[in-house]
């Protein structure tokens, strides 16, 4: 009887630690074909063949995100996750910023590797959970840029980003550049538990909407800026509050040197294109 009752709990912590991926490619759903993916596999730089890393200076930037990025806090850890990290650096501008701390984290993209218009797009994660930076899945072309009043020649998509001291997660479409013509959609909800465990962030990009979801709820629904037409590729990133924490309403409070380094854990990207079923 005392084995019955062991392998019971055996079974039922099993499960009870299993989280549903809520991905398309899972769920086995024939509208969806699969086109990108990768479950980051192996130790070291991520897959050459699908992304690049960025690690080049962000300052200054009075009243966003900010930092550096470097190319070495990208990597793959052996366990089947892409590991973004943020971490103390010495601060390099000193002339202009008297905190002798400055961060840096990473971005990588599958600029000039892939990028396509329309269909699905999913990550599963893990969130930081140390004040002062935030996480990211977004979208991204340089034709973001272009200005002729409306996003159809290229918005950036921000499907998820999170910030490091909250349960808050956005969704955000920018377009017109980010000048003087930048204009913006954005919507805001609160996750209790979101920081715990692992979750799925989804894009749905249809020609004439935009549908967005969370674990697979759906969180928001959009036209914004007249839905992008353009090609766009693939980003998961990290960065870092430039406020001290003044405008955290909107990024992710004044880092704390003691809580890093941190880490954005991903368990796997997929891209798909939309392959409508005929009755």
């Amino acid at each position: 009887m005392k084995r019955l009752f062991a392998s019971l709990f055996l079974v039922f912590l099993v499960g009870a630690c299993e989280t549903p991926t809520f991905s398309a490619l899972d769920d086995g759903a024939s509208e969806w074909k699969l086109v990108f993916q990768d479950d980051f596999s192996g130790k070291g730089r991520p897959d050459p063949d699908k992304w690049i890393s960025k690690a080049y200076n962000r300052r200054p930037n009075e009243n966003g995100p900010d930092g550096w990025w470097d190319a070495g806090n990208a990597y793959l850890n052996g366990l089947g996750h892409l590991i973004i990290q943020t971490t103390v650096i010495e601060n390099r501008n000193p002339e202009e910023d008297s905190d002798p701390y400055d961060y840096a984290s990473a971005m990588v993209s599958t600029e000039g590797k892939f990028e396509q218009a329309f269909g699905r797009y999913e990550v599963r994660a893990k969130l930081p959970k140390a004040p002062g930076w935030w996480s990211a899945f977004w979208l991204f072309s340089n034709t973001v840029h272009n200005v002729d009043g409306s996003g159809r020649d290229g918005t950036e998509v921000d499907i998820m980003e999170t910030f490091g001291w909250t349960d808050k997660v956005n969704h955000a479409l920018h377009w017109d550049g980010y000048g003087e013509a930048h204009q913006w959609s954005v919507f805001a909800s609160m996750r209790p538990g979101i920081r715990r465990g692992w979750h799925t962030y989804t894009l749905e990009w249809f020609p004439d909407k935009y549908i967005f979801y969370v674990d697979g709820q759906e969180t928001w629904r959009t036209s914004a800026g007249g839905v992008s037409q353009a090609p766009l590729w693939v980003k998961l990133s990290g960065e870092i509050d430039t406020t001290d924490g003044a405008a955290n309403i909107w990024w992710a409070n004044k880092p704390d040197p003691r809580k890093f380094p941190d880490k954005f854990v991903v368990d796997w990207v997929r891209v798909y294109e939309h392959v409508p079923q005929t009755k």
